[in-house]
């Protein structure tokens, strides 16, 4: 039974940013829990004992944490800093910290997917490698995967447009004896399974920097088969850009991604952490989640659909929906918020509002009586 996996979690996380100036995108929290503690808590479910961790982009603050969170737990962490050129790479540099048959899985999605089915599935595949497949609306975003009868992958199409996958489907049905998929919208998760052999390829072939890019497309090649295995009825989101981490959030509220949940104590359709205080008047519309020592004032109104992180105070006659409040925020009176993402250790004076869509970074002050958005995106220069 394979026991051991490997999350790469170096990305700088651009299309998040201002919120990943000062977090590193495993980090950011989704349901008030970092990104990277939803997948170790799944790997910890599955029976997966010893993960490796590739780290590279705000490093200390990922080890930092997992020394902080994961260090009594039954897991055995090792989080080297390298320095990787794209995600095979990171594996080949991580190759000493492995010593049999392993999965890679990403530290910046959310999803519920039985790691150990898709493990079982590659050992009893027989094949160097196996990618989870998922299902998706649109292949706008995403790669294709073309899979055969068999479940064995034949053809990868980087973000093809509907009539490349169509043509190119029928082209492969045509030349092969094999039966081919033409409908199903299938997309490369970013999870993978490997026999151990997969990093001596790596060591001999210094070029293959990319699994998607450039990995996958060698092997195939080169003769060697490809297990594609379906994740059926799963939750699966890339936490990629600002919209994606809302409705991350919000779809954790609502259960899509269970066992996956948000952090704290369940009650009425709600999440609170410790030592929350509800001053009398104030008003809390399910679903939300509030982290530790949050306190909010008489008149406010929290949620439909509001993620509150901790040590945050909201004050009177403020109302914060369809939006997450990362923490250490002070949010003062007559103040609405919706739709929109604010980092932590803000602050925002009275009589404000922040329209849909808008991103504030971490240490922004808001002055009083400010009109922000919709769309509207305010840090502090990194330079």
């Amino acid at each position: 039974m394979i026991k051991t996996a490997v999350m790469l979690a170096g990305g700088k996380g651009a299309r998040l940013r201002p919120l990943t100036y000062t977090t590193p995108k495993p980090l950011l929290p989704v349901g008030n829990l970092p990104i990277m503690d939803h997948i170790l808590s799944l790997l910890h479910l599955h029976g997966f004992k010893k993960i490796v961790i590739a780290v590279n982009y705000l490093a200390e603050k990922i080890i930092n944490h997992l020394v902080a969170k994961w260090l009594d737990t039954d897991l055995e962490i090792v989080a080297p800093l390298i320095h990787p050129a794209d995600t095979a790479d990171a594996v080949r540099k991580l190759s000493n910290y492995i010593d049999e048959d392993f999965i890679v899985t990403m530290g910046d999605v959310i999803t519920n997917i039985n790691l150990r089915s898709f493990a079982d599935h590659h050992e009893k595949s027989g094949t160097l490698a196996s990618i989870a497949l998922i299902e998706v609306p649109s292949l706008r975003d995403f790669g294709a995967v073309l899979v055969d009868q068999n479940g064995y992958i034949y053809h990868f199409l980087e973000k093809p447009d509907l009539q490349e996958m169509y043509v190119t489907s029928i082209a492969f049905a045509m030349l092969s004896t094999r039966r081919v998929n033409l409908f199903a919208n299938l997309a490369n998760s970013g999870f993978y399974a490997f026999k151990h052999e997969i990093l001596e390829i790596l060591e001999e072939n210094p070029h293959l920097m990319d699994f998607g890019k450039h990995v996958f497309p060698w092997l195939l090649e080169n003769g060697y088969r490809i297990s594609g295995w379906y994740a059926s009825d799963v939750y699966w989101v890339d936490v990629g850009r600002p919209a994606t981490f809302l409705r991350a959030n919000f779809d954790l509220l609502d259960g899509y991604a269970e066992p996956l949940k948000p952090y704290g104590k369940a009650v009425d359709g709600n999440f609170f952490g410790e030592n929350v205080e509800l001053r009398h008047g104030a008003t809390i519309i399910p679903p939300v989640a509030l982290g530790d020592n949050v306190e909010i004032d008489g008149g406010a109104v929290i949620g439909p659909y509001a993620v509150v992180g901790s040590d945050t105070f909201i004050g009177k006659k403020t109302t914060i929906r369809n939006s997450v409040i990362i923490g250490k925020t002070t949010i003062l009176e007559n103040v609405l918020v919706e739709n929109s993402i604010l980092a932590k250790n803000i602050l925002v004076e009275n009589d404000t509002v922040i329209k849909e869509n808008s991103v504030i970074g971490d240490g922004v002050v808001i002055r009083r009586g400010s009109v922000l958005g919709p769309g509207a995106t305010v840090y502090i220069s990194q330079r």
